[in-house]
């Protein structure tokens, strides 16, 4: 998977994510989940483009993850199923699975669960000595790459954006395992700061 700042365009959207999951379970498929948003507005949103963008957004996340983990969405507590949302976003998104693991990870494992502005500049600054890519994209794209990542992590339930602070999660167990079970265990890690 190339790197990628397309989480520039994208938000969280939890309620959205879980309605879909719900939607994939009953059988839709994209093009029918696709055309519901538009007809139905599902999401809410102004436009039909953004209806389409959303739809597509999210069933490429939720595409990637097996259909047990799929009903844990729908099914389990809010704490579990929010989590599971961000794994759908690691899942589809190089860069951000990086943060998670190389800076909210070793921030557990350590201790200092604080994430700032200093945290998120040599992450970056490592990153575009690594990839040309990276190296390419102006200051802004960067600056909205920071403000997203912490954005998602915010609207999971795991970082206070005001006090800075990680807040470790306590989701349930049986989830854990059927992630460990579907080979998913470097997305929980680099939550729960294991391995």
């Amino acid at each position: 998977m190339k790197y990628s700042a397309g989480l520039i365009s994208k938000s969280y959207w939890y309620l959205e994510s879980k309605k879909t999951a719900k939607y994939m379970l009953d059988g839709l498929s994209r093009k029918q989940i696709v055309e519901l948003a538009i007809s139905d507005n599902i999401y809410q949103v102004e436009s039909e483009y953004r209806s389409k963008t959303i739809a597509n957004s999210i069933y490429t996340r939720l595409i990637s993850l097996p259909e047990d983990i799929l009903e844990a969405i729908v099914n389990s507590d809010i704490t579990t199923s929010k989590i599971l949302v961000l794994i759908s976003i690691m899942k589809t998104d190089r860069l951000f699975f990086e943060f998670m693991h190389e800076v909210f990870r070793n921030k557990v494992i350590t201790g200092d669960l604080t994430i700032e502005e200093r945290d998120l500049n040599i992450f970056f600054d490592g990153k575009k000595i690594q990839s040309e890519i990276i190296d390419k994209w102006v200051y802004t794209t960067i600056r909205s790459l920071k403000s997203g990542y912490l954005k998602m992590i915010t609207e999971s339930g795991l970082y206070n954006y005001e006090s800075k602070e990680i807040k470790l999660p306590i989701f349930d167990y049986k989830v854990q395992q059927l992630l460990l079970e579907n080979d998913l265990a470097p997305y929980l890690y680099a939550i729960t700061g294991e391995k």
